[in-house]
């Protein structure tokens, strides 16, 4: 049985969607093992904001991209426009 909190459940859910839209139309160079560290990040932000108001996850979620892209100069892409908690997807712009 797992054990996990629906709340990090939910959080790591966004967290994986946001990582994997980000991916798919940034400009960043190959890291796979930051994958973890930034979907680690992503959820430490998101889950405070989860059970809350839609667009304070997206504020979360791109407040942990935007420095991810500081650390990373390297790393570009687009920013998360809106997250829909029931499901965990995400709409990036």
């Amino acid at each position: 049985m797992n054990e996990t909190p629906d709340l990090d459940r939910a959080a790591r859910a966004i967290a994986e969607n946001v990582y994997a839209a980000f991916c798919r139309q940034a400009t960043m160079p190959a890291h796979p093992l930051e994958e973890q560290t930034v979907v680690t990040r992503l959820v430490e932000a998101i889950r405070p904001q989860v059970g809350g108001a839609p667009g304070a996850i997206v504020e979360a979620a791109n407040a942990a991209l935007s420095a991810w892209e500081q650390r990373d100069p390297d790393v570009r892409g687009p920013r998360v426009v809106a997250v829909d908690p029931a499901d965990g997807s995400v709409t990036l712009g």
